[in-house]
């Protein structure tokens, strides 16, 4: 092969090396900014979302909140008895002054 044949060759090789990484270059998001301009999007998308912080908030809210349905499902029962007891007095004075208002 003549020298001249084989530079050709050499030089056509070193072109395609160089189209292809810059082209490359240019797939890359982040080296054209188009990267860098959707992650700028999503921070501010986010920037009014929940944090870890607010979520740890949230799961001491919850723990508060169900000892306080503890608590008022407690105070039920014991109002449930009362009830119960107050119903079953009012029920037996009754019962007696329709037995007293009868004459039976």
């Amino acid at each position: 092969m003549s020298d001249v044949l084989q530079l050709a060759i050499i030089l056509f090789i070193i072109l395609g090396i160089g189209v292809a990484v810059w082209r490359g270059g240019q797939a890359n998001p982040e080296g054209t900014g188009r990267l860098g301009r959707r992650l700028g999007k999503v921070e501010q998308a986010l920037s009014g979302k929940a944090t870890t912080e607010d979520v740890g908030e949230v799961q001491n809210e919850i723990a508060s909140l169900n000892n306080k349905i503890a608590r008022l499902e407690a105070e039920q029962a014991a109002d449930r008895r009362v009830n119960q007891l107050t119903y079953e007095a009012v029920r037996r004075l009754e019962d007696y002054f329709l037995k007293k208002g009868t004459g039976v």
